[in-house]
This record gives C-alpha cells, sequence and structure tokens, in this order.
C-alpha cells in the first residue's frame, strides 16, 4: 500500500495514525480534518488506495465520508468509530464495504487489518492487470481478424492467404502485426469505403 488518507478532526489521532502507518507500512500518507477537505484530496489524487477514518469529524461522523469514498472511489475505507455506533449500524456498513474499527482499539488489530487489505489489494491489483493485458491481446486479435476479413472481402483472399499477407506486410514495415492491420484496415477503407 502506498498512499494513505487519514481522516481526522482530532490532530493528535491524526498524528498517530499518520506515524504509525508511516512506521509499519513505509506509505505515502497524506491528512484531512475534515470530509470536506478528504473529497478535495481525493479528486486532486484518485491513486489514495486506503482511507482511514477517526470519527466523528467536525462536519460529518465519518460515516458520510466513508460512504463517499467506497460509492466514488477505488479506495478501501476503515472507519474508527465507538463501539456503541459500530454495533448499531454494522450491517449498514458492511452491506457498503466500509470496514469498521470500534474505538478503543490496539495496534496490533489495526496493523492486522491494514495488512489484510494491502494483501487483498496487491492481489486484486495484479488481477487487473492481467484482465487489461488479455483485453488487449483480445483487441489486437480483433483488429487482425477484421483486416483478415476486409483482404478476404475486397481483394478477393482466401484467409490463409490474407494472413500471409498480414504477416508479410507486418515484416516489411517492422511493426507490430496488429499495427499493421490497423493500417491495412486504414487504406481498404481509403480505397472501398
Amino acid at each position: 500500500m502506498e498512499n494513505v488518507l487519514i481522516i481526522s478532526s482530532n490532530k493528535n489521532a491524526s498524528e498517530l495514525l499518520s506515524d504509525f502507518m508511516k512506521e509499519s507500512f513505509q506509505c505515502s500518507v497524506r491528512t484531512a480534518e475534515t470530509s470536506y477537505q478528504a473529497k478535495n484530496i481525493f479528486d486532486a489524487a484518485p491513486s489514495i488506495e486506503l482511507a482511514v477514518i477517526n470519527s466523528p469529524l467536525s462536519d460529518d461522523s465519518g460515516a458520510g465520508i466513508a460512504e463517499y469514498i467506497i460509492e466514488n472511489t477505488s479506495a478501501n475505507c476503515i472507519l474508527i468509530i465507538k463501539a456503541e455506533l459500530a454495533e448499531k449500524h454494522m450491517d449498514r456498513f458492511e452491506k457498503s464495504g466500509i470496514i469498521v474499527v470500534s474505538k478503543p482499539f490496539n495496534r496490533s488489530v489495526l496493523y492486522r487489518l491494514i495488512k489484510t487489505i494491502d494483501i487483498a489489494v496487491r492481489r486484486s491489483w495484479k488481477l487487473y492487470q492481467e484482465t487489461v493485458r488479455l483485453e488487449k491481446k483480445i483487441e489486437e486479435i480483433r483488429t487482425i481478424d477484421k483486416a483478415k476479413f476486409m483482404l478476404m472481402q475486397y481483394r478477393g483472399m482466401t484467409e490463409a492467404e490474407a494472413h500471409e499477407y498480414l504477416e508479410q506486410y507486418a515484416m516489411n514495415k517492422r511493426k507490430k502485426k496488429s499495427i499493421a492491420a490497423l493500417e491495412v484496415i486504414d487504406k481498404l477503407g481509403e480505397q472501398y469505403l
């Protein structure tokens, strides 16, 4: 985890949480005192991976900004709240995806919780990267297939001839096959469409 936002109207708690995060996770920590400031920070720095809210805030109970973060950003959210409020609203928070820590809490519980979130974020990031790679590969295959189809339709080639033509074109131009396919699509589009 690299980017964390601590949201707390209590300066002492904000400093303690910031120091804890920096020492335990060697991450970049930003702070906000109000939910308004937090929203502005998220707008300016959407790469924040975790928000830790020490409720209540001076302009919000903490639940409002937590729900905003979950609904409008990709960050995980920990809401530190009084035990009686946590019990009262636990179902609502869990359904929203907000992680609740009851006050008072100890550092080891918070550490294990954040470490678990960090592991989950890293796994999700790897899956996301693999998905992006596969989507790009699928798009390249679609482009190549479209170029082959156009060669077959407008130049009367067989699929094997169209495939060979694209490979030869890409090799002659020293370009990736999908880029060569885009050029062929553009040329055939200009000629026949």
